[in-house]
Parts: structure tokens; sequence; C-alpha cells
């Protein structure tokens, strides 16, 4: 079975956590089962890095024939040599999985989504199979988001909503309500790595930043974002741990790593990794997590790690109530009393080890269910 990877890239380290999550899975299936990429989805380096097929196609919106006629050349290939390269033609393809994380809903505007409705209507038409993974999805109160919207529910086969909030703005729309599920992210399953250069210790805190923090939120939390986090780092440095950034995303998160450093005053390290296994091991290993990045925050929870989270949308409510810690979500705008007093629970006992009990619950309950999730998605395709 050959399935095709949409809605993730090379950028997010999110969705590219979730494409390891789907070739694992895929390679661990019986039988010769394969996930490829389409090619302006990173480049071959980065596709064959991941365990992913280069899929001979493009989709490019200004001239949407151009993948076609990619697809078409290949087919004059040698089929030995296309295999050697690990090259898919469309052909091949039996079903997509659609990891796209949070783009179907008002706050991502309707392009995107009318995007993503034309190529369903290419894969339907073609005998396809779609799954939408589990994402955030809504609300759904423009009308060109809805309208683009119910025609991808309209060609899915299932959809797996990421939380109670996500299922509801789901069933408030006129579909089949029987190809919708719930179910956890799915990156809890995979497991991270230790980079050689990290040097683990007991009492070292991780800052990972998010500039849509100052994208996405309230014009007050916009402007305390950055003394929020320069307040929390300090008082890390108070309690006698160690603090470093960690850039989960984007240069943008970079800057604000750099602003962190100048405003703090002291210069704490900054770890730009590429690779989202060693990211997640990184996280793992830590004493504390300050984070507003969702899968952050989803890699320090799954593996048992107190964190403090900030969020800009209904997701990470939804996750730190998976989790079992849904006071750990704070706003920026939060007093530093109310800061202070959760970072001390978060550190000192007995208070900790009652966080960490809780999380390890919540984790083992949504890692199950995880498990499910895949045992639907396998049976559906004929495992």
């Amino acid at each position: 079975m050959i399935v095709e990877i949409q809605g993730v890239d090379f950028i997010n380290k999110g969705g590219e956590l979730m494409t390891h999550a789907i070739v694992q899975h895929v390679a661990s299936l019986p039988g010769n089962n394969i996930v490829a990429a389409h090619l302006r989805m990173g480049n071959f380096q980065q596709r064959a890095k991941t365990g992913l097929h280069h899929l001979s196609w493009v989709y490019y919106e200004k001239a949407p024939w151009v993948g076609s006629v990619i697809d078409g050349f290949s087919r004059f290939i040698p089929k030995p040599l296309l295999n050697s390269l690990k090259i898919t033609t469309n052909s091949q393809i039996y079903a997509v999985l659609d990891a796209s994380g949070f783009t179907y809903g008002d706050q991502q505007g309707a392009r995107m989504i009318e995007i993503m409705a034309n190529r369903t209507k290419r894969w339907k038409k073609e005998g396809k199979k779609l799954i939408l993974l589990p994402q955030a999805f809504g609300p759904f109160q423009k009308k060109a988001v809805k309208e683009a919207f119910l025609e991808i529910l309209k060609n899915a086969d299932f959809v797996f909503a990421r939380d109670p909030v996500s299922y509801h703005y789901l069933m408030e729309l006129e579909c089949s309500q029987s190809k919708i599920k719930i179910a956890p992210d799915f990156t809890n399953l995979v497991k991270g790595e230790i980079p050689p250069y990290f040097q683990s210790n007991s009492r070292q805190g991780c800052i990972v930043p998010n500039y849509r923090m100052i994208q996405r939120t309230s014009s007050a939390e916009k402007e305390n974002y950055l003394s929020f986090l320069t307040f929390c780092t300090k008082y890390l440095i108070k309690k006698g741990i160690e603090p470093f950034a960690l850039i989960h995303e984007t240069n943008r998160d970079y800057e604000l790593a750099l602003q962190l450093q100048s405003e703090v005053g002291v210069a704490i390290k900054i770890i730009q990794e590429p690779n989202p296994l060693y990211i997640k091991g990184i996280l793992g290993n830590c004493f504390i997590v300050i984070g507003s990045r969702f899968h952050s925050l989803v890699s320090t929870l799954s593996q048992g790690v107190p964190c403090m989270g900030t969020g800009w949308s209904h997701k990470y409510q939804m996750l730190f109530e998976d989790y079992n810690c849904s006071d750990s979500l704070v706003s920026p705008i939060d007093s530093p009393d109310k800061i202070s007093n959760l970072l001390d629970k978060l550190i000192e006992e007995p208070s900790r080890s009652e966080l960490i009990a809780g999380i390890n619950a919540g984790a083992t309950e949504q890692k199950k269910r995880s498990t499910q999730m895949w045992r639907d998605v396998d049976h559906f395709l004929g495992f």
C-alpha cells in the first residue's frame, strides 16, 4: 500500500514530528507499505531522511496542470529506476492522510481550505481514500470557510477531531456525522532521541517561545508576552534552575529568544535543533518546560514532564485537560503572583510529584486513544 501525506512540512517541527509518526506507523504494518510526499514538500534530502518516497506531483495553484505533466513524464522512466530512486507515481497512491494540525477554521481564512477542497475533488474522482487525521477544527462562521470545508467533508472517508471543541464545531455542520470521531494528537506515540550534545541534568528549564502569541492574541496579551517569558525565566534562575530556550519552528521564534536573552540580562543558551526527534528527546529530559508551541507541549506532557503553557486557540486548553493539568495553562496577562505560585507547584514537593502522577495517568490514556485511532485507520485501509 502507498499513501500520500498532506498538510505537513519541514518548517513546522510539529508537522515534521507528525510526518515521523505516520512513516513509523505505516512501516510497522504487514507488507511493503510506503508514505510518499509531493515534490514541493521539502527537498529530496529532507524527504529521504524522514523515510518518505517522492511523489511525482507538485501542487502549484497558479498552474495546476504542472502536477499532471510531471506525473505523466515519470511514466516514461523505467520502473526499476523509479523504484531505486524511491519515486512514486500518482496512480500508485491508494489513500491520502491529511495531518494539517490546525488549518480548517475561520482563524486560518478560506484560501488554503478552498485549495484543499479542490484537491479532495480530484482524489475522490481518482478513487483515493481520504482520512483527516486528528487535528483542531473550527469555528466555521465565515461563509467561504464553511462552504469549502463542507466540500472536504463530503470527499473524506474519516475525520478525526483532536478535541471535544473541534468535534462540536464539526457536529454543527451539515455532514455525515458517522465518519467523524475523536482522537488525540498522535505524536504522543513517537519516541524522542537525546542528541549527543545535550547534557541532561536534574535542574534544566526549557523555554519554548512562539511568535504567534504576538500575532494571534489580544493586544494586552501581545504586549505582555515577552515580559511574561522574562518573568518566568528570571524566576527559574531564582529557584536554582538553569534555563535555556528551544526553537521549535521559525526564525521569528529565534528572534523572540534573542529578545528574551536581552531582557533577562543573562546569556541563556538557545538551541536550534532541526531534528524533531531530538527536540522531543530534549523536552523529555527537562526538569520543567514553559512553552507556547502546541507540539512542544504535547511532547512534554506525553513524557510526564511538568510544564506551564500559554496558547492562542482552544486546542491548548483541550490539551491540558487531556493530561489532567488544566491549571497549568496560563495567560501572559495573569498576575506575577499567580505565575510564581504555579511555578512553585511545578518545582517543589509534594505538589510536583502529584502533578507528575496526574500527567502520567493522562499520558497513558491519550496513548491508548492514539493506538485505537490507528487501529480504526488500519482496519479501514484493509489491515
